[in-house]
């Protein structure tokens, strides 16, 4: 027996939605990493200098 339309459209209780910490952490990790990028840029050109 097929399942109906409703019980497939619901919520998938196994994929838990992302607490406002995990998304300000990824941000913060996300920043971090460019901002890091960013610093070895400019400090690669001032040794350069």
């Amino acid at each position: 027996m097929t399942k109906k339309r409703a019980e497939i459209d619901g919520r998938n209780p196994f994929i838990p939605s992302f607490s406002p910490t995990c998304r300000l952490a990824d941000l913060a990790l996300m920043f971090s990493v460019a901002l890091a990028g960013l610093a070895a840029a400019v400090a690669a050109i001032i040794a350069h200098l």
